[in-house]
């Protein structure tokens, strides 16, 4: 029988390419771990690593088993983390999250974080998705509640729901009548979220367009600031409805109707399984439930947002 904790210690001998350094990683010792990886090959009948070679080599069947083996140890982590009663966090959090996420429901997050685990302190950062997990490679940040999933092995992806969006405008600057079509869209001056992020790239796609020649695009990296730039008539915009009620409901934005519908933006809380720290799956767990509790109230609501244009 393969035994949990013998894959364990291969995947992170995979990932780290050193048996010292997963011995230090698990807190056990070298001779532990070689046993265990022994252990490991004999259940299997393979030798699953290259033990002849000056740097540490996967078999092609340790390649196969790797494939299998890293969701069953991601996992079963996270089944650890989900149900045991006792898991508390303590230090600094280092957390990034894009705008979307910062401006809807990252602060619940944060007050259940201090209900339930006040010995941790945090670090925010703000940043794109993409820059968010650059930063996570880097080890500059420890969770990142982003655009997802990351594909990449080691790395957990915790759905946290879609943010339905919508093109708005001014209705003092800008008067639709009939619902538009995307080819009519692209006669006005877009306001776009910065270059190289997601939302950038699905603005392009949208629009049926590799280069940004034919198309008005003035960014931001700031959503605050693009929703203050659209508010002041300075060009439509793709934003989701969930972050400007307040200013759908005054009428200083409307929905302008377009027949194609523009896709959602998915949300995941990203993090590395083999992370050290329990901090990572416990805020993902966290992080999940509040997004969920969002829109669970969100669909509650009666709907108090002005018609679209026309």
């Amino acid at each position: 029988m393969v035994r949990l904790r013998a894959l364990h210690a291969f995947v992170i001998i995979a990932e780290l390419k050193s048996f010292g350094k997963a011995a230090a990683h698990l807190n056990t010792t070298q001779p532990a771990i070689s046993a265990r990886i022994r252990g490991l090959e004999a259940d299997l009948g393979r030798r699953l690593i290259h033990r002849n070679s000056r740097e540490l080599r996967l078999t092609s069947e340790g390649q196969e088993v790797l494939r299998y083996a890293k969701p069953i140890v991601e996992l079963t982590d996270r089944l650890s983390t989900l149900f045991s009663q006792d898991t508390q966090v303590t230090g600094t959090v280092r957390i990034g999250a894009i705008d979307t996420i910062s401006a809807s429901w990252l602060f619940r997050l944060f007050k259940r974080l201090r209900s339930e685990h006040p010995e941790v302190t945090f670090e925010l950062r703000a940043d794109t998705s993409a820059n968010l997990i650059e930063d996570l490679r880097a080890g500059d940040v420890d969770i990142a509640l982003a655009m997802g999933p990351a594909e990449e092995e080691g790395l957990v992806n915790v759905e946290l729901g879609s943010f339905p969006m919508a093109w708005v405008a001014n209705p003092q600057v800008y008067r639709f009548g009939s619902e538009m079509d995307v080819k009519q869209l692209a006669d006005y001056p877009i306001i776009s979220y910065p270059r190289g992020s997601r939302p950038y790239g699905m603005i392009k796609s949208f629009f049926g367009l590799e280069r940004d020649a034919n198309l008005q695009l003035n960014c931001s990296n700031s959503l605050a600031t693009l929703v203050r730039l659209a508010t002041e008539g300075f060009g439509i915009a793709a934003i989701p409805p969930a972050i400007i009620e307040r200013e759908l409901r005054t009428g200083l934005l409307e929905r302008i109707p377009v027949r194609q519908e523009f896709p959602a933006l998915d949300c995941h809380a990203i993090f590395y399984a083999t992370s050290l720290s329990a901090a990572p799956g416990v805020i993902a767990e966290l992080a999940r439930e509040e997004a969920e509790r969002f829109w669970a109230e969100k669909a509650e609501q009666p709907s108090n947002q002005p018609e679209p244009f026309g």
